[in-house]
């Protein structure tokens, strides 16, 4: 017969040799009884008018960590053993609900424990929780001082940067700096050293710290901007083409060597993606006829309408330098391109104080690599150029496919009248952005571009 109730054994006498008579103190799911020599067991008994008889005794059920019960049957267990009343067992539950809305507050103490004799006055003193809604004027101030102290640090950061010195040359475990008018060679810590050009490069802020006459990198301050590609042997690995620049100007030729459209493409992408701000600069314009250059330049003028200044010069003749200097006055600039477009021909246009090594083509074109590694030279009045060497193919750092499309922005307003919303304006149907490059209304040689970039990059 299965018992219908539960009691506590609070007396035990014994009836001749068949029973014993008990009294019960509260009945619950499961409770516990203590015998006269303190055996803990379980009584479960039924009822049989006019008195109860006892069904069976046995040991209580231990509890594996798997089986523990649950909150509230331990607590319950708890008041039996102790013995407590209704009355007393509900200021046991709202003490423990009081004390668990008690917040500690910051860096202090909290003042006493909440027991069951002083948790009303504690709920009368400080009412149901710590915590209150802060007042307009408390969040007013605390925007306030954390406006200050953004300022503060914005402050701090800029007086740096102006006491920092700046790289001008990187080498193997040593590197050329421009710190209070003159020029230091300082030794870079090997921490900084077996990363190579992806740790340090040029045109980076550095903290210097010197011991005796040998002067050492101590950090490297933050970047605003970068130029970067990815190593050639390591493709996982970025490589620092230069660091903290205003403008790159990207240096191409109609001739000797041809133009490669592609390759300024690959290049805006990558000073986008840096921060910097972009310039095509045409070079060796006077080897072009007068009746060709208006045909050549065409060729180029939908990245004026991208906002890409492009201007056209000669160090010969002296065309197009005035717009050029005052494009990078006052900035820091790098001059990248392929080999022998004549980056360093420019420079030394610009500046003939400079006195720039400068080679001649190959019988092929190509170009000569005339600037081993990237320097930097100081121009006056804030104004400096980062000499690069040549590159014949240019690398993308870290770019996937979502994100191309973010720097062919003459695709967004064609690409609302695609078929599907998603469009990749690759391979899918009735593609707004594939009709106007047929129809010529967009460019042919930028879509090629986006198309080759799109098929060699991971989905």
């Amino acid at each position: 017969m299965q018992p219908t109730s539960h009691g506590i054994i609070t007396g035990v006498r014994r009836i001749g040799g068949s029973g014993c008579v008990l009294g019960v103190a509260a009945q619950f799911a499961w409770a516990h009884a203590v015998l006269a020599e303190d055996e803990s067991i379980l009584l479960s008994f039924r009822d049989s008018a006019p008195r109860r008889r006892v069904e069976r005794v046995e040991k209580p059920p231990s509890y594996p960590m798997k089986d523990k019960p649950d909150r509230t049957t331990r607590r319950h267990t708890g008041d039996i053993e102790h013995r407590l009343d209704e009355g007393s067992r509900k200021e046991r539950k709202a003490a423990g609900k009081l004390r668990r809305t008690f917040v500690r507050e910051k860096g202090g103490e909290r003042g006493g424990a909440v027991t069951e004799d002083n948790w009303e006055r504690l709920l009368d003193e400080h009412g149901h929780s710590m915590r209150r809604r802060p007042l307009l004027s408390e969040i007013l101030e605390q925007i306030d001082d954390s406006q200050k102290e953004i300022a503060s640090e914005a402050a701090a950061e800029i007086a740096d940067v102006s006491s920092a010195a700046i790289v001008m040359s990187v080498s193997s475990a040593r590197c050329r700096a421009f710190y209070d008018d003159q020029e230091i060679d300082c030794v870079v810590p090997p921490h900084i050293a077996m990363r190579g050009k992806s740790a340090l490069a040029v045109g980076d802020r550095l903290r210097l710290e010197r011991e005796g006459e040998v002067w050492r990198v101590g950090s490297v301050l933050p970047r605003r901007t970068v130029l970067a590609r990815p190593d050639p042997l390591h493709k996982h690995v970025q490589r620092l083409i230069a660091a903290n620049i205003d403008v790159v100007v990207h240096v191409v030729s109609f001739k000797a060597p041809p133009l490669r459209p592609r390759l300024i493409d690959r290049v805006l992408i990558a000073i986008q993606r840096g921060g910097a701000q972009p310039v095509v600069c045409v070079n060796k314009f006077d080897l072009l006829k007068a009746e060709e250059r208006e045909a050549e330049v065409a060729k180029l003028a939908h990245y004026a309408d991208l906002g890409v200044p492009v201007i056209a010069c000669s160090t010969e003749s002296g065309e197009g330098l005035d717009l050029l200097r005052s494009a990078v006055e006052g900035k820091t600039s790098a001059l990248v391109g392929h080999s022998g477009v004549g980056k360093s021909s420019l420079l030394n246009a610009l500046d003939q104080r400079l006195a720039l090594t400068t080679g001649a083509l190959h019988r092929r074109g190509t170009g000569r690599h005339t600037t081993t590694r990237s320097t930097l030279y100081d121009f006056g009045r804030g104004t400096y150029l980062i000499d690069t060497p040549g590159i014949r193919e240019f690398g993308l750092w870290d770019l996937d496919r979502e994100s191309l499309r973010d720097y062919f922005p003459e695709f967004n307003e064609p690409s609302e009248f695609c078929r599907f919303t998603n469009c990749t304006h690759v391979h899918e149907p009735d593609c707004e952005v594939k009709s106007r490059v047929e129809q010529g209304t967009l460019n042919r040689a930028r879509y090629e571009t986006y198309a080759r970039l799109y098929e060699s990059l991971e989905a």
